[in-house]
């Protein structure tokens, strides 16, 4: 169980050092990984304060508000207020399209486009919205998408509109719109960048084969590059959903005043003036933790399988 623990948890090279040290003892492992124990004590500390955060915040929820004696009020507090389950439909409903529509969109572009970028410098172009934090992404979308903003006022002056405020509403709103145009922004060109080295790597006579033997883009597609990037598209997945459902910055900005996505409301309930609910926000960001946790154990073990099955088949 150790070790399947650690060969789903751990990257590889934390992986060859935990196997070195169960090999040679801890004395003679050290001596000889000095310079990887250094090139990986950053991230080892950042896990560390990340694991030390996520266990203090598991414990503070199993405790009451005052800190005085334990107690699992704080998840019945949670399971039966009514603004958890509608942040949770409202949080999985705007995580769920951006991830949707970032994967397809970035996938497709990057399969449009993987030889052009291949061949041209301009390919900085395509990397140009990562440059810019989040909060700015969401910043931008205030600014030509608000009914204050520069498309508002584009299309009042051209006459579509009477009033600018009869703009469709797109920031502040209770559908999200708002926060997936900023997420599907700033993630497409992540999916390029993850998905443009599969492309490269591909085997592209086998593409010519299948249309040697009579088979159409759709077989190409279905045949051959679906069997690589399916494992990649997987992984992207788990990345962008862990990524959105957690993200404070951009609904905190331009998210709607009810229903809020989790962290925010996890982030009310702390800092508001009921002492009451800052178990409960523990316990929202701790279930919210292991359910991503487990979401990715489960999906890891499926992504592993499809590349045996690709190697295989290849």
């Amino acid at each position: 169980m150790q070790k399947r623990w650690v060969r789903h948890f751990c990257p590889n090279l934390t992986l060859n050092l935990y196997r070195g040290w169960r090999r040679n003892g801890l004395k003679t492992w050290f001596q000889a990984n000095k310079k990887t124990i250094l090139l990986t004590l950053p991230a080892s500390l950042l896990t560390l304060l990340t694991l030390y955060s996520i266990f203090q915040g598991l414990v503070f929820s199993f405790r009451d508000g005052w800190n005085e004696y334990w107690t699992m009020e704080a998840y019945t507090t949670l399971f039966s207020h009514p603004a958890f389950w509608d942040s949770l439909r409202f949080s999985l409903s705007v995580t769920m399209v951006s991830t949707v529509i970032a994967l397809v969109a970035g996938t497709a572009l990057a399969k449009v486009f993987y030889t052009y970028l291949a061949r041209f410098h301009w390919k900085w172009l395509a990397w140009l919205p990562m440059l810019f934090p989040h909060f700015v992404a969401a910043y931008l979308i205030m600014v030509f998408f608000s009914q204050s903003g520069w498309i508002a006022s584009l299309t009042y002056q051209l006459g579509l509109i009477t009033d600018p405020a009869e703009f469709l509403i797109l920031t502040n709103d209770q559908r999200g719109a708002g926060l997936i145009l900023a997420y599907v922004w700033k993630e497409i060109p992540f999916v390029m960048l993850m998905m443009l080295p599969v492309f490269y790597e591909m085997d592209h006579r086998l593409k010519d084969a299948v249309t040697t033997l009579g088979g159409g883009s759709f077989r190409r597609f279905w045949d051959v590059e679906w069997k690589y990037i399916q494992p990649a598209m997987l992984e992207i997945s788990v990345i962008l959903f862990a990524f959105i459902i957690g993200a404070f910055e951009v609904p905190y900005l331009i998210g709607a005043t009810y229903p809020q996505m989790l962290p925010v409301l996890s982030y009310n309930w702390f800092y508001g003036g009921d002492w009451g609910m800052r178990p409960s926000a523990f316990a929202l960001i701790a279930l919210l933790t292991l359910c991503i946790l487990v979401f990715y154990y489960f999906l890891s073990r499926r992504i592993r399988r499809l590349r045996e099955r690709m190697w295989g088949s290849v």
